[in-house]
């Protein structure tokens, strides 16, 4: 079996001048080094267990922060974090909130990378999604919800059901975009996942949550909400990923899969969802790394 999508292991993520929870740590961790060109297998994620297998060091780092500007940008990271792969394992308290898991990720890299880092507000290029058409009518694929999805807690990112964790891997499996059933099924959840056909689906997803995924399109800048759209939407995107994001991990790079004849997503925001991303400057806070080592294996 291949690697999860990486939506499914989004954990929205605060070290130095930040206000600590209390101390939580992993029952279990492990950070190796991966030196292989190759996917391996990665076990599926059960309660209180979570394998990542090649990911980056930014992608670890992130993980132990709080979204405040989507996307987390990060500055000070040294060359390494991006060009080398790591496979971390970590096993913890199943009943352990979000909160929690954060900062164990926060000690974690404190122990085992000597991490160091503050926040600074810097002005930043973003944009501002708006509606695309003047008569604000909406894209053929982003439609009022029809489902009793409650609004999950911030930073809290709400369950994948087993049907529409399969419904993805066979995706990712056969290298195919998604079947008119398992559309259905991806379609009847509450919040947001993407296929490996470069597809993002949601059964009921507010502008806010669906801003924030953006960044795992490719999009690496702030975006604000200029829609004025309010309530939950099933949305349906099929759209290029931006390859110079260190979060589009779902590409061909990732999966395996090439879908070249898909659109940009400026091209299919504004086609499919009837939406369009303005550019615009956003003052937000950014992470900036003041001291980082590899990580020790043990």
């Amino acid at each position: 079996m291949r690697h999860l999508p990486i939506a499914l292991l989004i954990g929205l993520i605060s070290i130095t001048g930040f206000a600590q929870a209390p101390s939580a740590e992993f029952e279990a961790a492990s950070i190796k080094r991966n030196t292989s060109d190759q996917f391996g297998p990665t076990p599926r994620p059960s309660p209180g267990h979570l394998t990542l297998t090649r990911i980056q060091a930014r992608f670890i780092v992130t993980r132990a922060f709080p979204d405040l500007t989507t996307p987390i940008q990060v500055f000070g990271l040294p060359e390494w974090a991006d060009a080398e792969r790591y496979d971390a394992v970590v096993t913890f308290d199943p009943s352990a909130t979000a909160a929690q898991q954060q900062q164990m990720w926060r000690t974690l890299l404190v122990d085992r990378m000597k991490l160091q880092a503050h926040y600074e507000t810097r002005p930043r290029p973003g944009y501002r999604l708006l509606l695309a058409r003047p008569d604000g009518k909406l894209g053929p694929q982003l439609k009022p919800s029809t489902l009793n999805c409650p609004s999950p807690a911030l930073g809290v990112v709400p369950d994948v059901s087993v049907e529409v964790r399969d419904a993805m891997l066979a995706t990712v499996r056969d290298r195919r975009p998604a079947t008119a059933p398992e559309e259905a099924v991806l379609l009847s959840q509450c919040g947001g996942t993407f296929n490996a056909w470069n597809t993002m689906y949601g059964g009921a997803l507010e502008i806010p949550a669906f801003i924030r995924s953006l960044a795992f399109l490719g999009i690496d800048r702030p975006v604000i909400d200029g829609t004025g759209l309010e309530g939950k939407y099933s949305v349906k995107l099929w759209a290029s990923r931006m390859s110079d994001s260190p979060l589009a991990l779902g590409s061909a790079a990732f999966t395996g899969v090439s879908a070249d004849d898909a659109p940009s997503l400026f091209t299919a925001l504004q086609d499919q969802l009837g939406l369009k991303l303005e550019p615009t400057t956003v003052d937000g806070q950014v992470l900036v790394i003041d001291h980082i080592e590899r990580p020790t294996e043990n």
